[in-house]
C-alpha cells in the first residue's frame, strides 16, 4: 500500500518528505448497537479533531509559528488519500 503524504509544508515552502503514521481522534464517541441478529456492531462520531503524525517529525510540534496545527484537523480537512484509507 502506497504511504500517505504528510501534508505539512514549512513556512519557506518546503514540503515535509515523511508520510503518516499515526492518527488521533480527540473527543470520541465510541457506539456499540446489538444488532437484531445478535451481533454487536461498532462504530464512533468525533465532537472535534484529529491529530496527524509523521515519520520524519512526529506533529511537527515545536515551531514558532503555529505551523504544528497544520497536523491538527477536522474530519472534512483530512488529506483526501487518508480520508479514502479511514473511510472506505
Amino acid at each position: 500500500m502506497e504511504p500517505i503524504p504528510c501534508p505539512f509544508t514549512y513556512s519557506n515552502g518546503k514540503v515535509c518528505p515523511g508520510h503518516i503514521v499515526r492518527v488521533e481522534i480527540y473527543k470520541a464517541d465510541v457506539i456499540w448497537d446489538l444488532k437484531p441478529d445478535g451481533r454487536w456492531e461498532s462504530s464512533y462520531r468525533t465532537r472535534s479533531h484529529w491529530h496527524l503524525f509523521c515519520s520524519e517529525k512526529g506533529n511537527h510540534a515545536g515551531f514558532k509559528r503555529q505551523d504544528d496545527r497544520q497536523m491538527r484537523l477536522y474530519g472534512d480537512q483530512l488529506p483526501e488519500a487518508l480520508a479514502a484509507r479511514l473511510f472506505g
